[in-house]
């Protein structure tokens, strides 16, 4: 059986090529521009619930300094944060933020894991931020719409523990820099730490145990 070549030199597969080399080399420009986050849930960062908490206040405080470094001298332009309860929702406010004082350039980006990821949220301050959150960000991504992220036998839109997964490799997939607030426990946090590591991502961790020391672990990617 004889192999036909001759699709390969037509003009429509070379100008699919083409196009496709295009997407290609967009993406990997947005890419190293870009910064993800990702990190615990209030209980493990002393009960932040409120983000008008003082302690929500302070991780604010302590992640800004690492935003405006990334943004003065690795050039980041674009955040994308996972919009749920504690460390991705402070980081969404603290982008915000800096858009406000100084960067009114960057982009804030929330990819949620599925449309009803807040269903089970049942205080009212947290649905109200949320909502806020979704129509502050320049962008709102829906992963499980993804056909590279969705969960086999799954319905759009509808809760699922592996969802969560597939959104924290979702964004760190379209970054450069991942930040994180991260204790070294096993988790949600903990797994998407150690799918950073295994894609080769540059890894900044922020040590809740620790006051938040900053901690870099440099990928082949970084």
């Amino acid at each position: 059986m004889s192999f036909n070549f001759s699709k390969f030199k037509s003009p429509e597969y070379q100008q699919k090529r083409r196009e496709q080399e295009e997407r290609e080399r967009i993406e990997f420009q947005l890419e190293r521009k870009t910064v993800c986050f990702t990190g615990h849930r209030p209980n493990k960062m002393n009960n932040c619930y409120s983000l008008t908490d003082e302690q929500s206040k302070y991780i604010s405080r302590k992640l800004e300094p690492v935003l405006v470094n990334l943004i003065e001298k690795e050039g980041i332009e674009r955040f994308i944060s996972g919009g749920a309860i504690g460390f991705d929702q402070i980081a969404f406010w603290t982008v915000q933020g800096l858009k406000k004082k100084c960067c009114p350039n960057i982009v804030n980006v929330v990819a949620v894991p599925f449309k009803n990821q807040p269903i089970k949220w049942s205080d009212k301050e947290t649905q109200l931020w949320y909502k806020k959150m979704l129509d502050t960000a320049n962008d709102v991504v829906y992963v499980d719409e993804l056909p590279l992220y969705r969960v086999e036998g799954v319905s759009i839109g509808e809760y699922h523990i592996a969802k969560m997964q597939k959104r924290n490799e979702y964004m760190v997939d379209k970054s450069r820099i991942v930040v994180a607030a991260w204790d070294g426990s096993k988790g949600g946090t903990g797994n998407c730490c150690r799918y950073v590591r295994k894609v080769g991502k540059t890894l900044y961790t922020l040590k809740p145990h620790r006051d938040f020391e900053l901690d870099l672990l440099y990928g082949f990617n970084g």
